[in-house]
């Protein structure tokens, strides 16, 4: 679990630094930053799927469709958790924005995993083995 961890990170963090280099490109090229957004999101969204379902858990069964509907799902939820997280952390004023955004954002990473490995890539559980007494 500890390299599917590690794996995950490492797409998470690539898929990161493309939506922000993505939407700055477009904001410095005049668009505006609601809309960059949102095209800078949906492009990492892609390439975040892809490598979550061929590197971070290669081994899942699940079919592509439903693995993009279902991770969809959890990158919507993950984002919602951060801005929960970081509204409730700095709302609360017990530490500081940069803290609160690391922890924020630390929070929904362990979220997103976990709802990723467990729902969105989950590999097929071997059928149960029925023991019978001879």
């Amino acid at each position: 679990m500890l390299v599917q961890f590690l794996r995950f990170g490492l797409v998470g963090a690539l898929a990161t630094l493309l939506h922000m280099t993505i939407g700055v490109t477009l904001i410095g090229s005049g668009w505006e930053a609601l809309s960059a957004n949102v095209i800078a999101f949906f492009v990492a969204f892609l390439v975040s799927f892809l490598g979550h379902s061929g590197f971070s858990f290669p081994d899942h069964d699940m079919p592509m469709a439903r693995a993009l509907r279902r991770f969809l799902l959890v990158a919507v939820a993950g984002f919602a958790v951060n801005e929960m997280l970081l509204a409730l952390l700095l709302w609360t004023g017990m530490v500081a924005q940069a803290v609160a955004l690391v922890a924020a954002t630390g929070c929904a990473a362990l979220f997103s995993f976990a709802v990723s490995r467990n729902w969105a890539f989950r590999k097929a559980q071997p059928a149960a083995q029925v023991w019978r007494a001879s």
